[in-house]
């Protein structure tokens, strides 16, 4: 049977030994699990996890929810080994999200007090995605660090298309309907108008919009509680 270890989920069992036999056969509460690899670890101290799928194929891939932190009908698919997924204390999956994991050594980090509706999550070819703390992602939010498959010059040859990191600096606004691609650095305190595919970085407090995203407004802020007109 493949080692992966799954760790600090903290559910009520009649003793060691049932809880032993759940963990094997990948029945700890709001927790599934479907893993073939060596030394995957999983752990989720003071998180509630519901309708949590953990599908591995690969080794030494790690992930972690921080205490405090929700999150419901989340797919973690995870093809190959040394990939790092990381959420931070306090932040929240309110109604899904597919974090989808291919090649190597890829790393999705989450800041603590980040909001997210649904989100689908794509990392390929040892890049990285980075979400700062207090971010809001409304529903249907799509992130990918590559194009999944290969574009390729006719006169040389050669790709044109590698995967490139994505930051998300803290405290930013994605409304629903948005496309975040690969290369893209989004400045902190900014806000993404719904429908936007994001192909460009931006400074921090801007409003960006469109196909592809453009600056519409700068010198911006926001804040989560609707401010009552006087």
């Amino acid at each position: 049977m493949p080692k992966s270890h799954f760790v600090s989920l903290k559910e009520q069992f009649p003793g060691p030994a049932a809880f032993a036999r759940k963990l094997l056969r990948g029945e700890t509460g709001q927790v599934r699990k479907t893993i073939q690899g060596q030394e995957n670890v999983f752990e989720a101290e003071g998180a509630k996890l519901s309708g949590v799928h953990v599908d591995i194929i690969g080794d030494n891939n790690r992930i972690k929810i921080g205490s405090g932190s929700v999150l419901s009908n989340v797919h973690f698919r995870i093809r190959g080994s040394g990939h790092c997924i990381e959420f931070g204390e306090n932040c929240r999956v309110s109604r899904g999200g597919v974090l989808w994991f291919e090649d190597r050594n890829g790393l999705l980090q989450v800041g603590s007090g980040t909001t997210m509706v649904e989100v689908h999550v794509a990392v390929t070819e040892k890049s990285k995605v980075i979400i700062g703390e207090d971010c809001m992602f409304a529903n249907d939010i799509d992130i990918r660090t590559g194009d999944s498959h290969s574009v390729i010059d006719t006169q040389t040859g050669e790709r044109l298309n590698f995967a490139g990191d994505v930051v998300i600096n803290r405290h930013v606004w994605i409304a629903p309907h948005t496309v975040v691609l690969k290369g893209v650095n989004i400045g902190e305190n900014s806000i993404i108008a719904t429908g936007a595919v994001v192909t460009k970085s931006c400074k921090p407090g801007v409003i960006i919009g469109g196909n592809p995203a453009r600056v519409i407004k700068t010198g911006v802020s926001w804040t989560r509680e609707r401010i009552a007109r006087n």
